[in-house]
């Protein structure tokens, strides 16, 4: 009985954090992308960096608004510690208690 509550509780703790996953995508130009999805409460836009990093290494990485454009990190930044939602970066959406985040990436 205790097992099978601790299991639920790791799974519910699981879901709630969430996890960052990526898909390749076709940018407007014709060039690979990446749609980096860090969504969850236990979650922030620095996950979808890491993961970035993560699929393009050493070669680096740019950052991509909704329109496939290059934006530069400053500029990013300042919108990802901003209290509002991003305007062009990626996308951030809630509804209640979901919190959906997403951010576009093109590697070097």
């Amino acid at each position: 009985m205790f097992r099978a509550f601790f299991v639920y509780i790791l799974l519910a703790l699981f879901i709630l954090q969430g996890c960052v996953t990526s898909k390749e995508i076709f940018l407007a130009d014709g060039t690979k992308g990446h749609n980096i999805n860090c969504s969850g409460a236990g979650m922030n836009y620095s996950n979808c960096l890491e993961k970035a990093g993560e699929i393009c290494g050493a070669r680096g990485y740019q950052i991509l608004n909704q329109q496939g454009e290059v934006v530069l990190l400053s500029a990013a930044i300042r919108e990802f510690n901003s209290s509002s939602r991003p305007a062009s970066i990626g996308y951030l959406t809630q509804s209640g208690t979901v919190i959906t985040r997403n951010l576009f990436v093109k590697c070097k």
